[in-house]
């Protein structure tokens, strides 16, 4: 039985690859082909779950640009060797089999490994098959060995030469029977080496002078494992695990140039609100002259889904950024790094982040989860965060919000936690629903990972680090001045006053071996205190979001009570439609309309009029949107009201209208049958 049930699985299993493979067209299938040795697991995955050519073209194009060793020249290099390979290996290898060379397994080692040093021929030895010594130089950063061996031979003397494995098969493989009788490992070996030494030592390892005759050698497999891993260790693929998310947001002139990246995110308190504290920093910043000053123009977009994939906000911003000469020469060593700060309702989310830069034409991206904890949940500690330095904000910014700002304080991070030799490091953190803070104390212990040996350790009363707010904790300085380079952990304990350990937290860093610039030179935002009308709309517009409609309410009427805004009221109108409290929403949906022209005013408005069964005012707001565009909702909701005043063939007609627009709507269908049965039995 479970013999059939591992038959049917994998049957299921063949007939998703096989549908997933229906979907590419042909050009798509031959690429896909084309590229098996050199693309990564990722990359291929994320190929076969695009949904139209022009994805997969953009992705195409980015995977050759990732891959161009010079993208500042005009051609691609990589992409013209790789089609040089192809070339040779269908001329070359394609004869003995009804494939095309390079999809050959002698094709596939020539377009993933290149020319060999050396490659040696035996087809005309009577005591062997035909086959090929292949030779090649190694790349150690890559796990392959300086120098290693690739034999290919013809099983029987007929058909495709196939890859030779020394650990499996043995000389016996390779040597041709004699009188109808096979030869012995020993025999083999020896008629081997008769005709080449170096063949012989090959048959036996693919490592150059290892193996003996009579020993086996395993190192064989782990040089083709080697080789088979290559792609995933060789090729960089961070573009590919996020592009299902932000290929929608790239053009197709930015493909040119993914840009890796490093990036943090950490959840602190400002002011009583949680905030995302995020920090992005790309791997090159590319700017452009004009009049004596370097320019780059750049847009963020941000975007916020809970942990079903909906959206719960997306925000986009522009980004110019000039700077002199002068400016640039004294930073062009440092990592450049955006820095700015996201008000964040409590839950579970996830977050992307896409950065374009609109002058270079480049972009890089990066996601992570988060989540906020409830505020009537126990005690908790926050985020860690390490630092290079601490300075004392400008007195015009110390009420003001900015990334990484505490207290009056800027602390300067990275977003890799690296730091320099013998110098100081900082540590913030902060304390949540910890009620009684006497007699407690703050133990810290810094781990060497290698060992797991605590390396240094600091014990103080909780009382003497806590900041002027009684929430935040300020360890500064850290000294580490006799540690080696290496990885490090922070663990953070707050003990009672038995010393038992009541809350826990960690955080990884590095100490480098060789000092560098690891500060970077950052851009980020001021923003006025909290709470202001910004914030307390983005909060609004994610508590609506997430269907939480009475905190969306009262936050909007915090914010309107500072400042009224047009989007506000907007937001507002459409919280009180979701709590069915339609007058109100009415009020303020029709108040904007006439000062505004809005149009989703209008559809507020419609609707409320709808909810409330006022048909015929409805249908003024109605026929006005349809004026200007058609949309499915409009036309659904006015056909509806059309229904109620008992005019069915005006509303049969927008249904209709409604279905050619978008077929794949059942209750419209279904209301579509009805409105006809009606028109019939009016004639």
């Amino acid at each position: 039985m479970k013999k059939i049930n591992l038959i049917l699985l994998m049957l299921i299993i063949f007939y998703l690859l096989l549908s997933a493979g229906e979907k590419l067209s042909p050009k798509h299938k031959d690429w896909l082909e084309l590229v098996s040795p050199i693309i990564t697991k990722t990359e291929k995955d994320v190929f076969l779950k695009l949904n139209t050519d022009q994805e997969r073209d953009k992705f195409i194009s980015l995977f050759w640009n990732r891959r161009d060793p010079m993208p500042d020249t005009h051609e691609n290099e990589f992409y013209q060797e790789y089609m040089k390979r192809i070339r040779f290996s269908d001329i070359n290898f394609g004869h003995e089999s009804f494939k095309k060379g390079s999809q050959t397994e002698r094709g596939y080692f020539y377009l993933l490994l290149g020319p060999p040093l050396e490659r040696q021929i035996y087809a005309t030895q009577a005591e062997l098959l035909p086959l090929e010594l292949w030779h090649y130089k190694g790349d150690i950063k890559y796990g392959l060995p300086p120098f290693f061996y690739l034999v290919f031979y013809q099983p029987q003397g007929l058909g495709e030469y196939r890859l030779y494995s020394p650990d499996v098969e043995g000389p016996e493989k390779l040597a041709a029977p004699t009188t109808g009788h096979g030869l012995n490992r020993n025999q083999a070996y020896q008629a081997i080496k008769k005709i080449s030494g170096e063949l012989a030592s090959a048959s036996l390892s693919y490592i150059p002078g290892e193996a003996t005759l009579g020993v086996t050698s395993l190192s064989s497999g782990t040089v083709l494992s080697g080789i088979y891993s290559l792609a995933e260790k060789k090729f960089s693929d961070a573009y590919a695990r996020h592009f299902l998310d932000y290929k929608d947001y790239v053009e197709i002139d930015y493909t040119h140039d993914f840009v890796d990246n490093n990036a943090r995110t950490a959840i602190f308190k400002n002011a009583g609100q949680f905030f995302i504290h995020w920090t992005l920093e790309p791997s090159k910043v590319n700017f452009s002259s004009y009049q004596g000053k370097n320019y780059a123009n750049f847009q963020i977009i941000i975007r916020i889904e809970d942990s079903t994939g909906k959206l719960v906000q997306e925000r986009e911003e522009e980004i110019p950024i000039n700077i002199t000469p002068e400016e640039y020469r004294k930073h062009e060593r440092q990592i450049f790094a955006f820095q700015d700060i996201l008000p964040i309702i409590t839950g579970k989310f996830k977050l992307l982040f896409l950065l374009k830069n609109k002058t270079g034409k480049e972009f890089t991206s990066f996601q992570t989860d988060i989540l906020i904890p409830d505020e009537k949940r126990s005690a908790f500690i926050s985020s860690l965060l390490l630092y290079q330095k601490r300075m004392e904000l400008q007195e015009n910014q110390e009420t003001k919000l900015k990334a990484f700002a505490f207290d009056g304080n800027q602390y300067l991070i990275n977003a890799q936690n690296n730091f320099i030799p013998k110098k100081d490091i900082g540590l913030y953190f902060q304390l949540h629903n910890l009620k009684q803070k006497q007699g407690k104390s703050l133990l810290i212990k810094i781990i060497e990972l290698n060992t797991e040996t605590t390396v240094h350790s600091i014990k103080k009363p909780l009382s003497e680090v806590m900041s002027p707010d009684r929430q935040g904790i300020d360890i500064n300085p850290i000294s580490l001045p006799s540690f080696s380079a290496g990885y490090y952990r922070v663990e953070v304990f707050i003990l009672d006053s038995d010393g038992r350990e009541i809350l826990k937290g960690k955080e990884h860093f590095i100490l480098l071996a060789k000092p560098y610039s690891v500060l970077p030179w950052a851009y980020a935002k001021i923003h006025k205190r909290f709470p202001n009308p910004e914030d307390l709309y983005s909060l609004a517009y994610q508590y609506f979001m997430t269907e939480k409609y009475e905190q969306s309410r009262d936050t909007l009427e915090k914010a309107q009570n500072i400042k009224d805004k047009p989007e506000a009221r907007l937001l507002l109108a459409r919280t009180l439609f979701a709590l069915q409290q339609y007058d109100k929403s009415l009020k303020i949906a029709t108040t904007l309309y006439k000062a505004t022209q809005n149009r989703e005013a209008a559809k507020i408005t419609a609707a409320n009029y709808s909810a409330l069964e006022n048909w015929s005012q409805s249908l003024v707001y109605l026929e006005k949107l349809l004026k200007d565009a058609t949309e499915v909702s409009i036309l659904n909701l006015a056909a509806e009201c059309y229904l109620n005043l008992d005019q069915p063939k005006k509303a049969l007609q927008l249904l209709q209208k409604s279905l050619k627009l978008n077929p794949n709507q059942p209750k419209i269908k279904e209301l579509e049958e009805k409105t006809k049965n009606i028109v019939r039995r009016e004639l």
